[in-house]
């Protein structure tokens, strides 16, 4: 697969399917895996449009740097934007994420919310005021892995971007899974701090709804882009 490198030094690997002159769909993964996770989403989200997916820093075939202080969300969304500008994809994307990549593209969107056409955040919400995480058994498990040991810390340390939603005018698709304890408690966070947000719950699902149900993930992105795309009303939050 083709890399790009950031004026960081930072070498991102990433996929593109579907029409080069349409509109950019940008998907950021989740935390551990990498860009294959969206697998399931590329035939049905390539079609009408220019799909960019991508590994994160530390994670599956982009640079690791070493020291963990690399690994912030600022510096995610830099790396994103470094792809795009790249890519030539900056203007009129949608920027999406499912999970940590849901952490990266609310990040980019406060950073860099000029020219972006709407949002997609799948099973993530903001940090609130809640203190750093102490490391845990998932990072004892990993020590010595410069991408998990990072991205463990730029979630930790990732900045409360709660009083920034209602400066995001760009319309935004919520989906979370109906029983996604990590994501239920601090939804109201981001559902309410969303100026224009359309909130879609997949039933049965826990965290993790794209893989899960990825027919009714995709079809869920699909129309509500489509009502973007032709100025109709978000609606009521949904069920599906």
């Amino acid at each position: 697969m083709p890399h790009i490198e950031t004026p960081e030094g930072i070498r991102i690997r990433y996929d593109e399917r579907g029409p080069r002159d349409a509109r950019p769909l940008v998907l950021a993964h989740g935390f551990g895996v990498s860009l294959e996770m969206w697998l399931p989403q590329t035939r049905a989200l390539a079609e009408d449009y220019r799909l960019i997916t991508w590994d994160a820093r530390g994670h599956g075939g982009s640079s690791a740097p070493a020291a963990v202080e690399d690994y912030t969300m600022p510096a995610l969304a830099r790396d994103l934007r470094g792809l795009l500008e790249a890519l030539d994809a900056t203007e009129g994307a949608v920027i999406g994420g499912m999970s940590f990549g849901g952490m990266i593209a609310t990040q980019y969107a406060v950073d860099y919310p000029d020219g972006l056409h709407a949002l997609v955040l799948s099973d993530t919400t903001t940090r609130g005021d809640a203190p750093p995480r102490a490391r845990g058994d998932t990072a004892e498990e990993y020590a010595g892995d410069p991408g998990i040991e990072g991205g463990l810390h730029a979630m930790a340390t990732r900045p409360d971007l709660t009083p920034h939603l209602g400066e995001l005018s760009m319309p935004a698709l919520v989906i979370v899974g109906e029983h996604d304890e990590m994501i239920l408690s601090g939804l109201p966070r981001l559902i309410d701090g969303l100026p224009s947000r359309r909130v879609v719950r997949l039933e049965g699902c826990f965290h993790g709804t794209s893989g899960q149900r990825p027919a009714a993930w995709n079809d869920a992105v699909l129309r509500f882009l489509r009502d973007v795309e032709a100025g109709a009303p978000l609606g009521e939050d949904e069920w599906v």
